[in-house]
This record gives structure tokens, C-alpha cells and sequence, in this order.
């Protein structure tokens, strides 16, 4: 037996992680919308568009409060979702495990290693 408030809550967590990935955000959204239908697909766009334009520090936070409302919602209307959903979120954390692209909200893009510069004289005889 699944305790729905819990997958909610859970699920809601991984969804949020999710958004600090377009590699994993990409594919979830797919997954989103053949598993679960086209209005948690576009929920998740509007979470992504709110968490990267947000300069609350509380963001992320705040987009889990949403989904986990909208979870429970959603297998209230249908509980057989219920496995759909659990599946799915077990695979979006397999992915996130191997993620090359995952940001934080919130903190800012890490410069790329190295020098910025090319030093031409160094090379020169």
C-alpha cells in the first residue's frame, strides 16, 4: 500500500532537484506527460521558469510546497497514479545519480576551470 501523502512529499523533493537539471528536467517532462498527462508536463516548465527567475533564497522550498500540493491533488482525483508516479520519481533520482549538468537555484553558475586568458607569448621561441 502506498501512503499517497508521502509519495506526494517525496515526490515533490525530487521534482525540485530535478529543476537544477535540463538533462534530467528534459526527460522528466516527457516522462511527465505520457505517464501522467499533458497538466504536470507544463506545471513542470512553470516550475523551472519560477525557480531560475526567483532571487528568494527560499525557492526551492517554495516549489516543493506547490508540487507536493499538486501531487496530492493529482492522485486524489486518480489514485491508481499513485505507481506511476513512485516509478517515476525512482527513476528520475537514478538519472539525477549521473547527471553531468546539475545546478543549485540560488547559487550562482561556477566559473569553468582554467586560465581565461591565452597567453601567446608564452609559446613563442
Amino acid at each position: 500500500m502506498i501512503n499517497s501523502q508521502r509519495l506526494a512529499w517525496d515526490a515533490a523533493q525530487v521534482v525540485v532537484r530535478v529543476l537544477g537539471s535540463h538533462q534530467v528536467g528534459q526527460w522528466l517532462h516527457a516522462q511527465m506527460a505520457a505517464r501522467l498527462g499533458p497538466e504536470p508536463a507544463a506545471a513542470l516548465v512553470d516550475s523551472w521558469m519560477r525557480i531560475w527567475a526567483s532571487t528568494r533564497l527560499d525557492a526551492p522550498q517554495v516549489e516543493a510546497g506547490i508540487w507536493r500540493a499538486k501531487l496530492t491533488e493529482l492522485m486524489m482525483t486518480d489514485p491508481a497514479l499513485a505507481t506511476p508516479l513512485r516509478d517515476l520519481m525512482a527513476e528520475a533520482v537514478e538519472r539525477l545519480a549521473v547527471a553531468t549538468d546539475i545546478r543549485i537555484p540560488g547559487e550562482p553558475v561556477p566559473e569553468p576551470p582554467g586560465p581565461r586568458v591565452i597567453d601567446l607569448d608564452r609559446y613563442r621561441d
